[in-house]
Parts: C-alpha cells; sequence; structure tokens
C-alpha cells in the first residue's frame, strides 16, 4: 500500500493506493466517468475521507495528494507555479486515460489547482465543483489566531507531548475549518495531525495567486461554486468570493450550506455528496 493513511481512515473501503510516473500519489475508487478530487492546503486525499465512497457508487474517483503532500514524492519547494501545474496537469493526462468527459472537484487551496486543470483541460472537463476555493488576493487586515506546531514548540521550551500536539491541530481545526465544533471528532483530528506532519509545500503560492477568476473564465465546463455559510477563510466574505467566481463565469451555479464552515465536505458531507453527484450526474 503505497499510501497507509487509506487503510487507516477507510479500513472498510475496497481502494487502490497507487502512485503516477510524475511521483503524484493517489487512490482509486469505484469505476465510471473519471472524477478528480483536489485537497486543501496542509491535506491530503483524507480531506475528502467522508466523501470518497458515497462518490465512487457513480464515479471512477481519484483522490490526489498533491506534489509535495501526503504520499506524493518531495519536490523542489522554490518551484514555481507553472512548473507545478505542469506535474499537475501531466498526472491528469496520464490518469485520466483519454477520456473526454473528466470531473473535477476542488475544495480550498485545491480548488484554484482545479480551476486550472479545467482551463488546461478545455472541453475535456465534464464539470468542476469548488468547495471554499482559494485562489484570490492575499487578504490584507485578516488574522486567524492559528498556532503553528514550530511556535507551539517554542512556546513549551521542548517538544509537545502526542495530547499536547492533538489539542493545537483540535484548536485550529475549529479557528479555519470547522464551525460546529462539536464534530470535531478523532477523525478529523487524526487527519488533521497527518496532514501537516507530511506537507512539504507551501499552498499559499496558489492561495493568494488571485488566478481563480482568470482560470475560470477560461474554463468551458458547467461551473458549481459551493462555500459553508461559516467559512472563516472566506475574506472578505462568503458572498465576495462567490461573486468574483461568478462574475468570471455568469453561467456558473453557487449554493451556501447553512452552519458549515470551511471544510464543508467534512461537516455536512450528506449535503455535499448529494450536490456533487447532482451536479456532475447531470451534466
Amino acid at each position: 500500500m503505497i499510501d497507509p493513511t487509506v487503510e487507516r481512515f477507510l479500513p472498510n473501503l475496497d481502494a487502490q493506493s497507487c502512485k503516477a510516473s510524475t511521483g503524484v500519489a493517489y487512490t482509486r475508487y469505484g469505476s465510471g466517468e473519471p472524477m478528480f478530487l483536489f485537497h486543501g492546503g496542509s491535506g491530503s486525499w483524507s480531506h475528502w475521507v467522508r466523501n470518497v465512497e458515497a462518490l465512487s457508487q457513480h464515479f471512477a474517483v481519484h483522490a490526489l495528494n498533491s506534489p509535495g503532500y501526503g504520499a506524493s514524492d518531495d519536490i523542489d519547494r522554490e518551484m514555481d507555479n507553472d512548473s507545478y501545474l505542469d506535474v499537475v496537469f501531466r498526472t491528469i493526462s496520464e490518469l485520466a486515460d483519454g477520456s473526454n468527459r473528466i470531473h473535477i472537484a476542488g475544495f480550498s487551496f485545491g480548488g484554484s489547482l482545479a480551476s486550472a486543470t479545467a482551463a488546461h483541460l478545455k472541453n475535456r472537463a465534464a464539470g468542476i465543483s469548488l468547495i471554499g476555493t482559494a485562489g484570490f488576493e492575499r487578504p490584507t487586515r485578516r488574522a486567524l489566531p492559528l498556532v503553528s506546531t514550530r511556535k507551539q514548540r517554542e512556546e513549551l521550551g521542548r517538544d509537545p507531548t502526542a495530547a499536547e500536539l492533538r489539542a493545537l491541530h483540535r484548536s485550529n481545526l475549529g479557528v479555519l475549518m470547522v464551525w460546529d465544533k462539536s464534530k470535531i471528532d478523532e477523525l478529523a483530528v487524526d487527519t488533521q495531525v497527518e496532514n501537516v506532519a507530511r506537507t512539504r509545500w507551501n499552498s499559499r503560492k496558489f492561495s493568494w495567486s488571485g488566478m481563480t477568476p482568470t482560470w475560470l473564465s477560461q474554463a468551458t465546463c458547467p461551473l458549481k461554486v459551493i462555500y459553508g455559510e461559516h467559512d472563516a477563510s472566506a475574506f472578505p466574505s462568503v458572498q465576495d468570493r462567490i461573486d468574483q467566481c461568478l462574475a468570471a463565469r455568469p453561467d456558473g451555479k453557487s449554493v451556501i450550506i447553512p452552519d458549515c464552515g470551511h471544510w464543508a465536505m467534512y461537516e455536512a458531507p450528506e449535503r455535499i455528496n448529494a450536490e456533487l453527484i447532482a451536479f456532475h450526474g447531470g451534466v
């Protein structure tokens, strides 16, 4: 098994954990038209842990570990955005196996990658869904009280215990990722601990690139934009982020998930699964 987290987090799901010739690791589930899932910053395929099983009943789901994340190979930390996208595009070309109907969904940082991929694929893209997407201008005058593991170590004057590290990640999940803190369960903390430890690239290069609206304007496939009502990453507001996407693509559709934060796929999986299946199944 190339990615041991697959067996840990989805022990009962029959899946293939593989690696493309580009060094990008992915997990494949189900059959049908290919659907590629892009995760968020400091993440991996496991951002979609509550979605892949439902989606695999309708699509050949490829849950990617983006270059420099999860079980994927290391990359040059100074790699520029165009070179990074080249690795992503070559991976999609290899895994899509000539399909002319490719479904794409991206979360946060992965939304910007998904938007670029849809623009690159042109008419081969069947549809794109963006959940809490990034790829806008760098926010100013916004301060989220997140604490890094480095800062935690400095404040403690020693390495944190496993319990202290989990408490840090639970707190950070409540600040940025999950609005209803009662939904931050042990699985959410497990994935966060694992994902942060395996992050070796700075996603801010894309998340603050301002390029998502441009890429969306170049894409030709149907678009669905999804945000949680209380998405802490959406600055200055959720509606502003949606408006920027729809200004680029006036034909796009949007939905706001009530009582939900940034990591909507985890906090409201049934609603997100239904949205994705209905949208991509109908395009």
